[in-house]
């Protein structure tokens, strides 16, 4: 009698919270709800024999800073729109508590997500790769909902796929990395993880971090980000506008010319 009692309350209380899907359209990610919907993938988040799951759900202002022309792009490609959105998931209940910071944890498609905390005195951040999160462990009747202020960039293979890649004009900084030996080092899926400034690497030196008069940041005082936050497998990749010069090469010390 008493172990009935026990499932009794506990399949009461989990039959109080909404599903993941009813749960993202309650609290502002309506956007986010109708793309599961266009995917077919709604209804794997809406039954409890599938999960639990958690869920990294783009408010509905985070795909407001994506261009209309990609997102329809993205609801004619199918496939690509699954992938996507499976990014946004992973398996299991992951709760605040779970997360280390410099963690990476899997989605349900099998790619890299990077985990900071961050504590200051306003209290403690998390972030998943760029996207801030906004409201952290909503319950749901079948997993645990994150609401996060960006639309997660998606890995574009490793490291190396985004040195070759032509869309990001960067791919003669790969023949200093075959130079340098480095080709398998940065074409990996496990082990170590790396922040590649495209150009340059220089094991151990420090990378001085600035601001200009209009916020921009910059690297060494010369080099200002052009384009952040470029996922891998194996790391990240931010192209940058000036190669970064250590100060054992450069009788100036630390600067850089132009890239």
């Amino acid at each position: 009698m008493r172990l009935f009692v026990v499932l009794s309350v506990c399949i009461a209380v989990s039959s109080a919270y909404p599903n993941l899907v009813d749960l993202a359209a309650a609290n502002n990610a309506t956007k986010l709800v109708a793309l599961l919907n266009s995917a077919g993938l709604a209804d794997i988040l809406k039954d409890p024999s599938q999960g639990p799951f958690t869920l990294l759900a783009p408010s509905d202002a985070a795909f407001g800073k994506i261009p209309d022309s990609d997102l329809q792009a993205l609801k004619a490609d199918n496939a690509k729109l699954q992938e996507v959105l499976k990014y946004h998931v992973m398996k299991g209940e992951i709760f605040e508590w779970d997360l280390l910071n410099h963690e990476v944890i899997s989605s349900l498609n099998g790619h890299s997500i990077r985990v900071y905390v961050r504590n200051s005195m306003a209290g403690q951040s998390t972030y998943f790769n760029q996207a801030k999160v906004v409201i952290s462990e909503l319950q749901a009747s079948n997993g645990v909902l994150y609401l996060i202020d960006e639309v997660l960039n998606m890995p574009e293979g490793t490291i190396d796929d985004i040195l070759l890649n032509p869309d990001y004009n960067i791919n003669s900084f790969m023949d200093f990395v075959k130079s340098a030996g480095l080709t398998q080092v940065f074409n990996r899926t496990t082990g170590n993880r790396y922040t590649m400034f495209v150009p340059t690497m220089y094991r151990g030196h420090y990378i001085n971090l600035s601001q200009d008069s209009n916020n921009n940041t910059l690297l060494n005082n010369v080099a200002s980000v052009v384009q952040a936050d470029i996922e891998a497998e194996d790391g990240v990749v931010h192209i940058i506008s000036h190669v970064l010069i250590p100060s054992t090469l450069s009788p100036t010390g630390i600067g850089g010319i132009v890239g």
